[in-house]
Protein backbone atom coordinates (compact mmCIF):
# COMPACT_ATOMS: atom_id res chain seq x y z
CA UNK A 1 0.00 0.00 0.00
CA UNK A 2 1.31 3.47 -0.91
CA UNK A 3 2.18 5.85 1.91
CA UNK A 4 1.34 9.56 1.86
CA UNK A 5 2.35 12.22 4.36
CA UNK A 6 0.13 15.31 4.52
CA UNK A 7 1.93 18.45 5.71
CA UNK A 8 -0.07 21.47 6.83
CA UNK A 9 0.24 24.55 9.04
CA UNK A 10 -1.85 23.85 12.12
CA UNK A 11 -2.00 27.50 13.14
CA UNK A 12 -4.40 28.00 10.22
CA UNK A 13 -7.69 26.54 11.37
CA UNK A 14 -9.15 25.96 7.90
CA UNK A 15 -6.10 23.87 6.95
CA UNK A 16 -6.39 21.75 10.08
CA UNK A 17 -10.06 21.16 9.33
CA UNK A 18 -9.35 20.30 5.71
CA UNK A 19 -6.58 17.84 6.67
CA UNK A 20 -8.80 16.18 9.28
CA UNK A 21 -11.53 15.68 6.69
CA UNK A 22 -9.14 14.49 3.99
CA UNK A 23 -7.29 11.83 6.00
CA UNK A 24 -10.18 9.33 6.43
CA UNK A 25 -11.06 9.62 2.75
CA UNK A 26 -7.51 8.80 1.65
CA UNK A 27 -7.10 6.03 4.24
CA UNK A 28 -9.51 3.91 2.24
CA UNK A 29 -6.75 3.37 -0.33
CA UNK A 30 -3.48 4.54 1.22
CA UNK A 31 -1.49 4.70 4.42
CA UNK A 32 -1.69 8.31 5.54
CA UNK A 33 0.31 10.40 8.03
CA UNK A 34 -1.02 13.88 8.80
CA UNK A 35 1.67 16.21 10.13
CA UNK A 36 1.38 19.72 11.55
CA UNK A 37 4.77 21.00 10.43
CA UNK A 38 4.90 23.56 13.23
CA UNK A 39 6.07 20.67 15.40
CA UNK A 40 8.62 19.24 12.96
CA UNK A 41 11.28 21.93 12.97
CA UNK A 42 12.46 24.09 10.10
CA UNK A 43 14.94 21.78 8.39
CA UNK A 44 15.49 18.07 7.74
CA UNK A 45 12.53 15.80 8.51
CA UNK A 46 12.75 12.69 10.64
CA UNK A 47 14.26 9.66 8.81
CA UNK A 48 10.90 7.95 9.31
CA UNK A 49 9.52 10.03 6.43
CA UNK A 50 11.99 8.43 4.02
CA UNK A 51 9.51 5.56 3.57
CA UNK A 52 6.80 7.84 2.19
CA UNK A 53 5.96 7.69 -1.50
CA UNK A 54 5.15 11.38 -1.53
CA UNK A 55 4.28 14.37 0.63
CA UNK A 56 1.08 16.28 -0.05
CA UNK A 57 1.58 19.87 1.14
CA UNK A 58 -1.51 21.91 1.96
CA UNK A 59 -0.80 25.63 1.88
CA UNK A 60 0.80 28.46 -0.02
CA UNK A 61 4.32 28.86 -1.33
CA UNK A 62 5.70 29.63 2.15
CA UNK A 63 4.48 26.32 3.53
CA UNK A 64 5.85 24.49 0.49
CA UNK A 65 9.27 26.13 0.92
CA UNK A 66 9.29 24.94 4.55
CA UNK A 67 8.30 21.43 3.45
CA UNK A 68 10.96 21.45 0.75
CA UNK A 69 13.74 21.86 3.31
CA UNK A 70 12.26 18.98 5.31
CA UNK A 71 11.82 16.63 2.36
CA UNK A 72 15.02 17.22 0.39
CA UNK A 73 17.33 15.44 2.82
CA UNK A 74 15.07 12.37 3.02
CA UNK A 75 14.61 12.26 -0.79
CA UNK A 76 10.81 12.40 -0.81
CA UNK A 77 8.90 14.19 -3.61
CA UNK A 78 6.27 16.87 -3.00
CA UNK A 79 2.91 17.70 -4.51
CA UNK A 80 1.67 21.14 -3.51
CA UNK A 81 -2.02 21.91 -3.03
CA UNK A 82 -2.83 25.59 -3.42
CA UNK A 83 -4.29 27.31 -0.38
CA UNK A 84 -2.28 30.51 -0.82
CA UNK A 85 -2.47 33.68 -2.87
CA UNK A 86 0.47 33.27 -5.24
CA UNK A 87 0.91 29.56 -5.96
CA UNK A 88 4.10 29.53 -8.03
CA UNK A 89 5.04 26.16 -6.51
CA UNK A 90 1.68 24.45 -6.20
CA UNK A 91 0.42 21.73 -8.54
CA UNK A 92 -3.30 21.33 -7.90
CA UNK A 93 -6.35 22.89 -6.29
CA UNK A 94 -7.97 21.38 -3.16
CA UNK A 95 -11.00 20.04 -5.04
CA UNK A 96 -8.73 18.06 -7.40
CA UNK A 97 -6.94 15.94 -4.79
CA UNK A 98 -8.99 12.74 -4.80
CA UNK A 99 -9.26 12.60 -8.58
CA UNK A 100 -5.67 13.53 -9.40
CA UNK A 101 -3.72 11.81 -6.61
CA UNK A 102 -3.53 8.31 -8.23
CA UNK A 103 -1.62 9.74 -11.21
CA UNK A 104 1.18 10.98 -8.97
CA UNK A 105 1.35 7.92 -6.73
CA UNK A 106 1.40 5.52 -9.71
CA UNK A 107 3.92 7.72 -11.56
CA UNK A 108 1.98 7.24 -14.77
CA UNK A 109 3.28 8.52 -18.10
CA UNK A 110 1.84 12.00 -17.53
CA UNK A 111 3.97 12.61 -14.40
CA UNK A 112 7.48 14.05 -14.43
CA UNK A 113 9.88 15.08 -11.66
CA UNK A 114 10.64 18.79 -11.41
CA UNK A 115 14.01 18.98 -9.66
CA UNK A 116 14.87 22.35 -8.11
CA UNK A 117 18.32 23.54 -7.13
CA UNK A 118 18.84 24.50 -3.47
CA UNK A 119 21.51 26.52 -1.67
CA UNK A 120 23.83 25.63 1.19
CA UNK A 121 24.95 28.55 3.37
CA UNK A 122 27.40 28.88 6.24
CA UNK A 123 26.95 31.85 8.56
CA UNK A 124 29.97 32.84 10.68
CA UNK A 125 29.39 35.40 13.43
CA UNK A 126 30.89 36.06 16.85
CA UNK A 127 33.13 33.00 16.55
CA UNK A 128 30.18 30.67 15.88
CA UNK A 129 29.38 28.75 12.71
CA UNK A 130 25.88 27.72 11.57
CA UNK A 131 24.74 25.92 8.40
CA UNK A 132 21.50 26.35 6.45
CA UNK A 133 19.72 24.90 3.43
CA UNK A 134 17.40 27.07 1.34
CA UNK A 135 15.12 26.54 -1.63
CA UNK A 136 14.44 30.22 -2.38
CA UNK A 137 17.20 32.49 -1.19
CA UNK A 138 19.84 33.61 1.25
CA UNK A 139 19.65 37.25 2.35
CA UNK A 140 22.07 39.42 4.30
CA UNK A 141 20.78 42.90 5.04
CA UNK A 142 20.53 45.93 7.31
CA UNK A 143 18.57 45.89 10.53
CA UNK A 144 15.87 48.30 11.75
CA UNK A 145 17.60 51.57 10.94
CA UNK A 146 17.09 53.01 7.44
CA UNK A 147 20.79 53.30 6.66
CA UNK A 148 22.72 51.58 3.90
CA UNK A 149 25.23 48.90 4.79
CA UNK A 150 28.33 47.73 2.97
CA UNK A 151 28.41 44.18 1.65
CA UNK A 152 31.71 42.91 0.25
CA UNK A 153 31.19 40.26 -2.41
CA UNK A 154 33.57 37.52 -3.55
CA UNK A 155 32.73 35.01 -6.31
CA UNK A 156 34.93 31.91 -6.57
CA UNK A 157 37.54 33.65 -4.37
CA UNK A 158 37.59 36.67 -6.70
CA UNK A 159 36.70 40.00 -5.10
CA UNK A 160 33.76 41.21 -7.20
CA UNK A 161 32.57 44.45 -5.58
CA UNK A 162 31.27 46.27 -2.53
CA UNK A 163 27.54 46.94 -2.54
CA UNK A 164 26.29 50.07 -0.75
CA UNK A 165 22.66 49.09 -0.28
CA UNK A 166 20.10 47.72 2.13
CA UNK A 167 21.62 44.28 1.59
CA UNK A 168 22.12 41.43 -0.89
CA UNK A 169 19.89 38.55 -2.02
CA UNK A 170 21.37 35.37 -3.45
CA UNK A 171 18.47 33.45 -4.96
CA UNK A 172 17.94 30.22 -6.83
CA UNK A 173 15.83 30.06 -10.00
CA UNK A 174 12.92 29.08 -7.75
CA UNK A 175 13.55 32.07 -5.50
CA UNK A 176 13.86 34.45 -8.44
CA UNK A 177 10.06 34.93 -8.30
CA UNK A 178 10.17 35.79 -4.58
CA UNK A 179 12.16 38.58 -2.84
CA UNK A 180 14.46 38.85 -5.87
CA UNK A 181 11.53 39.75 -8.12
CA UNK A 182 10.21 42.24 -5.55
CA UNK A 183 13.42 44.28 -5.75
CA UNK A 184 13.61 44.18 -9.55
CA UNK A 185 15.85 41.15 -10.09
CA UNK A 186 15.56 38.91 -13.17
CA UNK A 187 13.23 35.91 -13.40
CA UNK A 188 14.77 32.53 -14.21
CA UNK A 189 13.04 29.42 -15.50
CA UNK A 190 12.86 26.90 -12.61
CA UNK A 191 15.05 24.37 -14.45
CA UNK A 192 17.96 26.83 -14.61
CA UNK A 193 20.58 25.82 -12.05
CA UNK A 194 22.23 29.23 -11.84
CA UNK A 195 21.82 31.58 -8.89
CA UNK A 196 21.17 35.33 -8.96
CA UNK A 197 22.98 37.95 -6.88
CA UNK A 198 20.75 41.02 -6.45
CA UNK A 199 21.34 44.15 -4.34
CA UNK A 200 18.44 45.52 -2.28
CA UNK A 201 17.86 49.25 -2.92
CA UNK A 202 21.45 49.91 -4.10
CA UNK A 203 22.86 53.41 -3.68
CA UNK A 204 24.48 53.30 -7.14
CA UNK A 205 22.58 52.63 -10.36
CA UNK A 206 25.54 50.60 -11.63
CA UNK A 207 25.08 48.02 -8.84
CA UNK A 208 23.00 45.47 -10.78
CA UNK A 209 21.91 41.86 -10.53
CA UNK A 210 24.42 39.22 -11.57
CA UNK A 211 23.52 35.72 -12.77
CA UNK A 212 26.16 33.23 -11.63
CA UNK A 213 27.25 29.89 -13.00
CA UNK A 214 25.69 26.90 -11.17
CA UNK A 215 28.80 25.85 -9.22
CA UNK A 216 29.75 29.34 -8.06
CA UNK A 217 30.92 29.83 -4.48
CA UNK A 218 29.87 33.20 -3.07
CA UNK A 219 31.17 34.92 0.03
CA UNK A 220 29.38 37.93 1.51
CA UNK A 221 30.67 40.06 4.37
CA UNK A 222 28.44 42.76 5.85
CA UNK A 223 29.56 45.96 7.56
CA UNK A 224 26.67 47.50 9.44
CA UNK A 225 28.34 50.28 11.40
CA UNK A 226 26.61 50.93 14.73
CA UNK A 227 23.48 48.91 13.94
CA UNK A 228 22.96 45.17 13.70
CA UNK A 229 22.02 43.36 10.51
CA UNK A 230 19.88 40.37 9.53
CA UNK A 231 20.65 37.01 7.95
CA UNK A 232 17.76 35.04 6.49
CA UNK A 233 17.36 31.69 4.73
CA UNK A 234 14.09 31.48 2.78
CA UNK A 235 12.70 34.31 4.89
CA UNK A 236 12.00 31.69 7.58
CA UNK A 237 15.31 30.96 9.29
CA UNK A 238 16.40 34.36 10.60
CA UNK A 239 19.38 35.47 12.67
CA UNK A 240 20.55 38.81 13.99
CA UNK A 241 24.11 39.54 12.89
CA UNK A 242 26.71 42.12 13.75
CA UNK A 243 29.32 44.14 11.89
CA UNK A 244 31.77 41.86 10.06
CA UNK A 245 29.61 38.72 9.86
CA UNK A 246 30.26 36.53 6.80
CA UNK A 247 28.12 34.15 4.77
CA UNK A 248 29.46 31.65 2.24
CA UNK A 249 26.98 30.11 -0.18
CA UNK A 250 27.16 27.34 -2.77
CA UNK A 251 24.82 24.91 -4.47
CA UNK A 252 23.42 22.36 -2.05
CA UNK A 253 23.90 18.62 -2.62
CA UNK A 254 20.15 18.31 -1.98
CA UNK A 255 17.39 19.09 -4.47
CA UNK A 256 13.68 19.62 -4.04
CA UNK A 257 11.58 17.21 -6.10
CA UNK A 258 8.11 18.27 -7.20
CA UNK A 259 5.84 15.79 -8.97
CA UNK A 260 4.21 17.48 -11.96
CA UNK A 261 1.61 16.77 -14.60
CA UNK A 262 1.57 20.30 -15.90
CA UNK A 263 4.15 20.83 -18.71
CA UNK A 264 7.41 22.74 -18.04
CA UNK A 265 6.02 25.59 -20.16
CA UNK A 266 3.34 26.13 -17.48
CA UNK A 267 5.89 28.41 -15.79
CA UNK A 268 5.36 31.03 -18.51
CA UNK A 269 1.60 30.78 -18.14
CA UNK A 270 1.67 31.23 -14.38
CA UNK A 271 4.14 34.13 -14.59
CA UNK A 272 1.82 35.95 -16.98
CA UNK A 273 -1.25 35.19 -14.88
CA UNK A 274 0.32 36.17 -11.56
CA UNK A 275 1.95 39.36 -12.81
CA UNK A 276 -1.27 40.54 -14.40
CA UNK A 277 -3.33 39.72 -11.31
CA UNK A 278 -0.94 40.37 -8.44
CA UNK A 279 -3.32 42.31 -6.21
CA UNK A 280 -4.88 40.83 -3.04
CA UNK A 281 -7.55 38.29 -3.82
CA UNK A 282 -10.43 37.26 -1.60
CA UNK A 283 -10.60 33.48 -1.27
CA UNK A 284 -13.00 31.20 0.51
CA UNK A 285 -11.81 28.31 2.63
CA UNK A 286 -12.44 25.14 0.59
CA UNK A 287 -13.96 22.03 2.14
CA UNK A 288 -13.66 18.37 1.32
CA UNK A 289 -16.88 17.04 -0.16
Amino acid sequence: MKTIAIFYQGRKQHLSQFANQLVPKLQKNYEVRAVDIRHEGQECASPSFAGCDMVLVLGGDGTIVHAARMCACVDVPIVGVNFGRVGFLTEMEPNEIEQELPHYLDRDASVWVDKRTMLHAVLERDGAREEFTALNDIVIARGMWPRVVQVHVWVDNYYYNTSYSDGIILSTATGSTAYNMAVGGPLLHPQVQSSVLTPIAPHLASDRSLILQPEAHVKLQIFTGSQNGVFSADGQLNREIKDGATVTVKKSPFVTQFLRRRPPTYFYQIINAKLKNDGPQATESPHVT
